[in-house]
């Protein structure tokens, strides 16, 4: 339970973290420290390694998702130290944070694939809504047309993530790996 909540309240403050500091001019400070907050996670978590991995595969996959939006210009974001169709350092950073949480503190979601999916389709464009009030990125080309994508990518998107992570904790149970 103390795992859980912990993990909970890191993601909020990482969070709280990226969006506020993206939308204040600051984005530089967002990697590291959230870097710090997944290393916290990872070494607190009941299966350290394992959880490497899914912070790794679902990290990179939510990196690769949100730049094709970005690409296709559903996200756009101010100053970016890249190439301008690829998501920014801080929203990288806050994707590995993310899968911190699938095995931990929304680890209630496993085998409740409709409860997933109703709770992706709700928080997912609640989260990069917010994001826009803060300052931190601009939906396009319309709001109301990016939040009903936004909504319906996840309404699959978290679902899929969830047995990922599941399935990948579930077959290092089988093995060596923690």
């Amino acid at each position: 339970m103390i795992r859980t909540l912990g993990n909970a309240v890191v993601f909020q403050l990482g969070w709280w973290v990226a969006i506020l500091s993206a939308g204040w001019g600051e984005a530089w400070l967002a990697p590291p420290v959230l870097a710090g907050l997944i290393t916290v996670n990872i070494w607190y978590g009941s299966q350290p390694r394992v959880m490497t991995l899914v912070v790794l595969a679902i990290g990179s996959a939510g990196l690769l998702l949100d730049s094709g939006l970005t690409a296709s210009g559903l996200l756009r974001f101010g100053a970016h130290p890249f190439a301008p169709w690829l998501c920014p350092p801080w929203l990288c950073a806050l994707w590995y944070l993310f899968a911190t949480t699938l095995h931990q503190s929304l680890r209630w979601l496993e085998g409740r694939v409709w409860s997933a999916a109703m709770i992706g389709g709700i928080a997912g464009p609640i989260s990069y809504g917010a994001g826009e009030a803060l300052g931190a990125l601009t939906l396009g080309p319309s709001r109301s047309s990016a939040l009903l994508l936004l909504a319906l990518v996840w309404v699959g998107l978290l679902p899929l993530f969830v047995r990922m992570a599941e399935q990948l904790y579930g077959a290092a149970a089988g093995s060596h790996l923690d």
